[in-house]
């Protein structure tokens, strides 16, 4: 996997890109955060055979460039497993192969207290960006429509991590690809409005829209927390 995976990092995380906003990664400041992002369904037919995230790839080459280490949670177990169904031969291999990558193994359908105290030791050194893709799986593009899970509101309240919308612009290969940083969630929300908070995040990246706009949203949320 590592022969593999590693020429993919330098074709794709050094790809050409126009970066956006930037700046809000001073912000942070040394924090570990949580890091979500569309996720970009491939259209080359070998990377879609072979499931390879290349928007992870980019995100964390951006992250790098501005001494941030990322990483993310990926699956290991059969998404079709029902709880108390014996697991299948092939997730110790999965689980491998993805620590082999560097990233977190989750286990969906049963607690991993291994994974659980490994995540928290690599966040309790701070400056570390935790990756997902809310929206579950890959698809190409974003719309208004999208259900977003809420999972990165559950761990945002219990490690007390900020969130940072990502927006990716990379489904046609033939031209410079574009990431956006979004407005950062700073403090634990409710799912619900985590969710909605970074629909309309990514929405409002992908048209480009403006400070104004941006600072209306905020101010949205802030009233939403109040309540």
């Amino acid at each position: 996997m590592l022969a593999l995976i590693k020429p993919m990092r330098c074709i794709y995380g050094l790809r050409k890109c126009e970066y956006e906003n930037v700046h809000i990664l001073k912000e942070l400041n040394g924090r570990s955060m949580i890091a979500v992002a569309n996720h970009i369904k491939p259209r080359n037919k070998f990377l879609s055979f072979l499931s390879m995230p290349y928007d992870a790839f980019m995100i964390r080459h951006m992250l790098k460039k501005h001494g941030i280490y990322g990483t993310a949670m990926t699956s290991y177990d059969v998404a079709s497993r029902k709880k108390g169904v014996k697991a299948s031969s092939k997730e110790p291999l999965m689980k491998g192969m993805i620590q082999s990558m560097d990233l977190i193994p989750v286990n969906r359908k049963e607690s991993d207290p291994k994974t659980i105290k490994e995540m928290k030791r690599r966040l309790d050194k701070g400056n570390i960006a935790i990756g997902m893709f809310p929206e579950g799986t890959y698809f190409r593009g974003f719309r208004k429509n999208r259900k977003l899970h809420g999972g990165m509101a559950i761990l945002s309240k219990r490690y007390n991590l900020p969130i940072l919308p990502i927006y990716i612009d990379s489904y046609n290969m033939n031209r410079p690809s574009r990431i956006s940083i979004g407005n950062p969630i700073w403090e634990p929300m409710d799912a619900h409005l985590v969710t909605e908070y970074i629909a309309k995040e990514f929405l409002r990246l992908k048209e480009r829209r403006t400070v104004e706009i941006e600072e209306e949203q905020l101010l949205n949320v802030d009233t939403l927390i109040t309540k």
